[in-house]
């Protein structure tokens, strides 16, 4: 007399699964991490003006008087503001075609000298100082003589530091497409825009 044992479907097809499983990881290549981009450190930036002017008098005197800074995207220069009167102007790079440079009245609410990189570009951003709650900053870049940014607001290298010196946390900032100086107490001479060709 024969007797006949059935190995159940469920016991087969499990085994086979894990031998075919074995066979696949063993085959299989092994996964490689991605390595992160390092961010890019620059130790020379491009101002194509440097024609900055910089009142170190008013500068010295500036300790309690109201500031604010204005972004002129039409001009392509910022101004540091003390007391009614013009302490910097400088030549800036603001958002290229494509890319935006938004408009309106901003605090600082965040600044870093160094370490801070971009997390979308991977670069430092020296001089870092954060308009409101945006993504948008004013920081030290290529000044090229035109709109060139990803929306960020570029200062000159030279400048910048002076400029983070003397605005604090809360400073106003107004980012605005033509600024009429004609509030300042005394007469100012905004410098006029070099000719760019818009990219």
């Amino acid at each position: 007399m024969a007797i006949f044992v059935t190995i159940g479907p469920t016991a087969e097809a499990g085994l086979f699964d894990k031998l075919k499983a074995k066979k696949k990881a063993k085959n299989a290549p092994a996964e490689v991490e991605k390595p992160k981009p390092r961010p890019v450190h620059r130790s020379h930036y491009r101002d194509a003006h440097g024609d900055a002017y910089i009142n170190e008098a008013l500068l010295k005197s500036a300790d309690g008087k109201r500031r604010k800074v204005i972004v002129d995207i039409g001009r392509q220069r910022a101004f540091l503001v003390i007391d009614d009167l013009v302490a910097i102007d400088t030549a800036i790079s603001s958002a290229r075609r494509g890319k935006h440079t938004p408009r309106g009245s901003y605090q600082i609410t965040e600044k870093v000298a160094s370490g801070k990189v971009s997390t979308l570009y991977h670069v430092f951003m020296p001089y870092w100082m954060r308009l409101g709650h945006t993504t948008v900053g004013m920081h030290v870049g290529d000044v090229p003589g035109y709109p060139a940014s990803a929306g960020c607001i570029r200062l000159p290298q030279q400048v910048a530091p002076i400029l983070f010196e003397h605005v604090t946390h809360g400073t106003r900032v107004e980012v605005v497409d033509s600024w009429d100086e004609s509030d300042l107490r005394l007469p100012y001479t905004v410098r006029k825009p070099v000719a760019y060709v818009d990219t």
